[in-house]
């Protein structure tokens, strides 16, 4: 019975490390590789040869070719970025104050710039502005490599009923101090979101 506890408490360890393992990649890095790949989709790239095609591809986009040679060996050996994003999005929302209201937890690299998704079920609406400012937060904490969050919550009563819908850089949405958002979701984190829509303000997301 110890030995079977053992083995199931490693399993949940093993499982907790994996769903948080690192992405080893920064945004801009992230950003490059991405470029890199659309580059590559190019028929004029495609005519190079091979050795040329990286130094060719830096020059056009303005990047220096020695960290642009860098983020494309660190993204290749970064394994599924989306797939470490969204096992690390389910991972640190499945504890704290959005814990068990959470929906969609998403991570978009199609395009040079990735994009998280969060969504989750509010229950009073006077709290949005602290969910919100918490969901973005968690998210730039989780997946580094997104440029934006988009974030968005449906009435927990009426769940086909969207209250809440925003978007923040993940740069701004490193500023947020998750310990402080119930002081200062309203009058200071609220400023660093873009497009923001909410029933509080009487608005229609």
């Amino acid at each position: 019975m110890i030995r079977r506890l053992a083995i199931a408490s490693a399993l949940v360890v093993s499982f907790h490390a994996a769903a948080a393992e690192p992405i080893g990649l920064t945004e801009d890095e992230f950003r490059m590789y991405r470029q890199y790949k659309s580059a590559l989709t190019d028929a004029r790239v495609q005519a190079m040869k091979p050795d040329k095609r990286l130094p060719a591809i830096a020059k056009d986009a303005g990047f220096k070719l020695k960290e642009f040679e860098a983020a494309v060996s660190k993204a290749e050996a970064a394994g599924d970025v989306r797939a470490k994003c969204e096992a690390n999005l389910k991972e640190i929302f499945s504890t704290g104050a959005l814990a068990g209201k959470v929906g969609r937890l998403e991570f978009d690299d199609s395009a040079a710039q990735g994009v998280a998704y969060v969504q989750w079920f509010n229950e009073e609406q006077e709290e949005l502005p602290v969910e919100a400012s918490y969901a973005a937060a968690r998210a730039a904490e989780a997946c580094p490599v997104a440029s934006t969050i988009t974030v968005w919550a449906q009435d927990k009563a009426v769940p086909k009923t969207r209250v809440f819908q925003a978007l923040v850089s993940s740069g701004s949405a490193r500023r947020i101090n998750v310990e402080k958002v119930k002081d200062f979701a309203v009058t200071r984190y609220m400023k660093l979101f873009e497009k923001v829509k909410s029933v509080a303000n009487g608005d229609d997301p």
